[in-house]
């Protein structure tokens, strides 16, 4: 893959919450005017990456995004690169998430070559990661949250295996994420994005909430404009359920912004879902970049702009602004 020029450096870490009860209506448009807004890659503004050398399994000690006066915490794993910040601002900045191919985990082994599940000395699962998140628990359950941003995936990548790669995620202080945009496995080439959520409800099969709710192509070395509306409610017996919506637009494309889904359910980990500590929260955050299985002698990229956290979809779009 070509060198990436003009380097600084970014990422990623975990996440934070899980559900009690439902509000009432009332409750539910006051939170309203609590999502907070969070923005990052915004042209304009001074992008400054901290101590990217020390990026690591450690959460925030390194690749942290400061931007705005706000900090985003920095993780990476495995052959997860820190961030970088790619471009100009005569071509165009990015925030880039990659892996590096020549990465090897010490004492690797291969227990399941079709689901590539590769295993560490002390038996878990490897995993790859690159990542930046927003603060632990500020977005919360029960109402709507918007996000925005554009993404682009550029030619010479390697196609996934495995699980898929995460490239945006929501994350309770659970196990696997709750949801998120990953990449699709097995397709041949890594610009099959899938809307996936998860959670836990016992009148559905295990595997329900780890399908694909719908898959959109992009093309590559393009960017791609995505605004999505989450409305998180995990399963309780006769609760509401969650909802979902998004929208893409091609940029610099001619044609208006296409709705791709819209859908009603559960989603997020009920009560059952303990934090660290014994409490329990209703909110999550959400990371960019790259969450994958371990693949040796594999490079993958994403890169991205315009991101943005709100209460509306005219705060978040990267599109239609003044």
């Amino acid at each position: 893959m070509t060198a990436l020029a003009g380097v600084a450096i970014l990422t990623a870490s975990l996440g934070a919450a899980a559900l009690t009860t439902t509000p009432p209506a009332s409750a539910a448009v006051a939170a309203a005017d609590e999502v907070p807004s969070y923005a990052m890659g915004i042209e304009g503004r001074t992008w400054t990456i901290q101590n990217p050398q020390l990026c690591g399994p450690g959460i925030g000690d390194g690749g942290n995004l400061i931007e705005n006066n706000r900090t985003y915490t920095g993780k990476c794993q495995g052959a997860g690169e820190a961030p970088q910040i790619t471009g100009s601002t005569e071509t165009g900045r990015a925030l880039t998430f990659r892996t590096d191919a020549n990465f090897e985990y010490p004492d690797a082994t291969l227990e399941d070559a079709e689901k590539n599940i590769w295993l560490g000395p002390d038996g878990h699962r490897l995993r790859d990661r690159t990542e930046l998140a927003t603060p632990r628990g500020g977005l919360p359950f029960h109402t709507n949250v918007w996000v925005g941003f554009d993404i682009r995936i550029p030619r010479g990548v390697d196609s996934v295996t495995g699980s898929g790669a995460y490239v945006m995620q929501l994350w309770q202080c659970t196990a696997n994420p709750i949801g998120g945009v990953r990449i699709q496995s097995g397709a041949g080439n890594m610009r099959n994005l899938q809307f996936v959520r998860r959670g836990d409800d016992p009148n559905q099969p295990d595997d329900y909430y780890d399908k694909a709710m719908t898959t959109k192509g992009i093309s590559a070395d393009e960017w791609h404009s995505f605004v999505i509306k989450y409305n998180v409610e995990a399963y309780r017996p006769g609760g509401p359920k969650g909802r979902i919506e998004v929208w893409h637009r091609r940029v610099g494309a001619t044609t208006v912004e296409e709705k791709i889904l819209e859908r009603d359910d559960y989603y997020g980990y009920g009560s059952s879902a303990r934090c660290k500590g014994d409490y329990y929260d209703d909110s999550f955050r959400i990371k960019f970049g790259m969450y994958k299985d371990y693949q040796p002698g594999a490079t993958f990229r994403a890169d991205f702009r315009n991101v943005r956290i709100g209460a509306s979809k005219a705060e978040v779009q990267p599109y239609y602004r003044d």
